[in-house]
């Protein structure tokens, strides 16, 4: 793949509802996954795996964790003196005023129009953050070159059960569901975007890319690979248990095409004497003297002595008090839990306690279970 032939679009204006609390102040594509990365990395790693070098990330009203992580984009090797990355403000419609939506009419999609435009390729990529996977583009691109629809979708099986109206992008067939990644020719985005301002469509980038999808009879590239969807709590809990299992961890990690994430210099995460491990994943700099079973802990994470810590997600900067029992729980960054407290939810609707909460008390413990 030429080095400009394709550049790229990743939307971070996602549904986040069913996210709360833990997308109070972050987008979907900001939220932590699998002891050190962002959802975000899974889609800038594609794309860079790729050796694409125009990229374009549309950023939210909670932009500062996305400024925060992304920074120039050294860390995807994209603070290139051509090309590179680029942060657009995108305009949230919850937010917009109904006395400014007039002047957002049809100049709605202006700054992807702007990116398009210079960077000059020939195809472009829209992908969202949602979907946690490892895709090779480049087999991608040529797929979509062999065929001739001007839209290519890219979908994965699943199970029918496991579909909901709220992140079905396109069935394909009885066990079929596309995914928001969705590759075409960077002429025909273009004409796409100004006859969605021509129009005042102002809906979100997902929706049009759905609306391209169904329009065009577009082509269905299958990815085989580990993919999960973000669409709510139980999901994203789901989707960090899943990686546990070393047959997904190896499938998503340990192809031969890295997933890259914001370096960070730590020392090795220390485990006490008298700590126990099991079947967990562990970030770096933390301190472990309690145990741990069947658990993603993040870096910089403290667990006191005499804690038992079992299927949990601890997020970074995390301190759980000595003598806690916790199953079934995120704990979102900073939080400072106990001592002596018992936080349990179940598999299937875990309690979340948010970020830089503190919780020292067994009766605020009950308020957000």
């Amino acid at each position: 793949m030429r080095r400009e032939q394709v550049s790229a679009i990743i939307n971070l204006l996602e549904p986040s509802d069913a996210l709360q609390p833990l997308t109070a102040v972050r987008p979907v594509g900001m939220l932590p996954f699998g002891g050190r990365y962002r959802l975000v990395d899974f889609q800038l790693s594609s794309v860079i795996n790729a050796g694409i070098q125009n990229v374009m990330v549309t950023v939210p009203r909670s932009g500062r964790s996305v400024a925060d992580h992304l920074r120039s984009g050294r860390d995807w090797s994209l603070n290139t003196i051509r090309g590179g990355l680029f942060l657009s403000p995108y305009n949230d419609l919850k937010l917009v005023a109904p006395e400014k939506k007039a002047a957002l009419l049809h100049h709605y999609y202006d700054n992807s129009i702007q990116f398009l435009k210079c960077s000059q390729s020939e195809y472009s990529v829209v992908m969202s953050t949602r979907n946690v996977g490892n895709i090779d583009l480049k087999a991608l691109l040529r797929y979509h070159e062999e065929r001739n629809s001007p839209v290519t979708a890219v979908y994965k099986r699943v199970d029918p059960a496991s579909l909901i109206p709220e992140n079905t992008i396109l069935q394909l067939t009885a066990k079929g569901e596309a995914t928001a990644v969705v590759p075409m020719s960077t002429v025909d985005l273009i004409e796409l975007l100004q006859s969605a301002n021509q129009r005042g469509d102002m809906i979100s980038l997902e929706e049009l890319m759905r609306q391209a999808v169904i329009q065009h009879n577009a082509n269905a590239f299958e990815y085989t690979g580990f993919q999960a969807n973000i669409h709510d709590i139980n999901s994203y809990f789901a989707a960090n248990m899943a990686v546990l299992d070393e047959a997904n961890f190896r499938a998503l990690f340990y192809s031969s095409r890295r997933i890259y994430t914001k370096v960070k210099n730590e020392i090795p995460t220390f485990f006490a004497t008298g700590s126990q491990c099991r079947d967990s994943l562990c970030g770096t700099g933390g301190y472990i003297e309690g145990q741990l079973d069947h658990s993603v802990i993040f870096r910089d994470v403290l667990i006191n002595r005499d804690s038992q810590v079992k299927n949990a997600i601890i997020m970074q900067g995390a301190r759980i008090g000595a003598g806690c029992k916790l199953e079934n729980v995120i704990i979102d960054k900073d939080a400072v839990i106990g001592p002596n407290l018992v936080l349990k939810g179940t598999s299937t609707t875990p309690l979340v306690i948010s970020k830089g909460q503190h919780v020292f008390q067994q009766a605020e413990v009950a308020v957000h279970d």
